[in-house]
């Protein structure tokens, strides 16, 4: 932080720069009201010229008292009023809420001036030996970050505590995951799911590539069973897309009984609104166990989508169309599983007349490659 000029200091538990003063061994000082440094710097030449003046001619002269600081916003009340700012402005508001939730139980009624950079490495730490990927280790502090900043917007925190936390970087070397299913283990997950409400949402998972918030907050006016498609217009890169309906799926959405009192094709029977489920991790944590099934996560479904449709010679761009990728490099992370098809790739160039190769001969190259 630049080094302020003389006479000119920053109070804790103050926005505002403050100013003082020592003429004739009496401290004076006094408040600016503004948060401009170079408006600050006027007001004191102002400020000093004004106060001669008046000790000159005897005049009496009022300094501000320090104000009684104002009650400090803790960590709770900064994530009670950023979830509530982020509903209905952010897609993925649900699963920021539940981080947030989550680092709530960690610093709780922490005052936000008293965050420090050791606080958000730990957390990403902690994350870490918890078993956390790297990717999602950084998800915390980015978050805090976020919400800090917002803090300042609002005027809860200092900018200084703002600046310390900026300091934690993201860890390096973020972990690729690709985990999918076989055929065996997915059967093995569909089996194991709660019939009325996690099976289907598994099943619509593997047959489409959606999120989990795409298809929690999916209603039937998006579903058209007669032509098979479902269109989602809110999606995370803010595109359109078109998802065809296979046979699997329209069977499993077909013998889904609506509710006259809601749209969600998902929504949770307990919820006196019917609103949508949230996330489902006990039900789905539960099937992983009772599956018998390791280290996979609900998004890894959408993994299994494309990882199945990549091995069995689906394009690359048509993969990605499906997913929603707004650039084609998120999905070559799956280019991997196609081997075949490079080498089919690379084998066109067999039959180019300047490697020397005649009509003739092409049968004798086809045949060697062939053993």
């Amino acid at each position: 932080m630049a080094k302020l000029p003389q006479g000119i200091y920053k109070q804790k538990n103050s926005e505002f720069y403050w100013v003082r003063k020592t003429i004739n061994g009496r401290k004076y000082r006094t408040s600016t009201e503004t948060t401009s440094i170079m408006r600050a710097r006027a007001f004191y030449e102002d400020w000093v010229a004004e106060l001669k003046q008046k000790i000159k001619n005897g005049e009496p002269v009022e300094t501000a008292k320090k104000k009684e600081p104002e009650p400090e916003i803790t960590f709770r009340e900064l994530v009670e009023r950023y979830t509530g700012f982020i509903k209905g402005r952010l897609k993925s508001a649900g699963d920021v809420e539940y981080m947030a939730r989550k680092m709530v139980d960690i610093f709780g009624n922490k005052n936000l001036s008293d965050f420090t950079l050791s606080d958000i490495e730990k957390l990403q730490n902690d994350k870490l030996k918890q078993g956390l990927s790297i990717r999602t280790a950084n998800h915390y502090p980015i978050l805090l970050k976020t919400m800090f900043r917002k803090a300042v917007d609002w005027e809860l925190v200092d900018e200084s505590i703002v600046k310390k936390l900026a300091k934690c970087k993201n860890l390096k070397g973020e972990n690729k995951r690709l985990r999918y299913l076989s055929d065996e283990e997915a059967e093995s997950l569909i089996n194991a799911c709660e019939p009325t409400y996690l099976k289907p949402v598994v099943i619509t998972a593997l047959n489409t590539g959606m999120r989990r918030n795409e298809i929690l907050k999916l209603t039937w006016n998006r579903v058209d069973l007669k032509n098979r498609l479902i269109l989602l217009d809110k999606t995370k890169n803010g595109e359109r897309r078109e998802i065809p309906i296979n046979y699997m799926l329209y069977n499993t959405l077909s013998g889904i009984i609506r509710h006259i009192g809601t749209d969600y094709v998902f929504y949770n029977p307990k919820d006196k609104e019917l609103k949508p489920f949230e996330r489902l991790d006990r039900s789905w944590h539960t099937a992983l166990k009772k599956a018998k099934i390791l280290d996979f996560h609900f998004h890894d479904l959408r993994h299994t989508f494309a990882s199945w449709l990549v091995m069995s010679g689906v394009p690359l761009l048509t993969v990605s169309k499906l997913l929603g990728h707004k650039d084609i490099k998120m999905t070559l992370r799956y280019a991997h599983l196609s081997p075949d098809v490079f080498k089919e790739a690379m084998g066109v160039l067999d039959k180019k007349a300047y490697f020397g190769h005649s009509e003739e001969n092409l049968e004798n190259i086809e045949t060697r490659k062939a053993l």
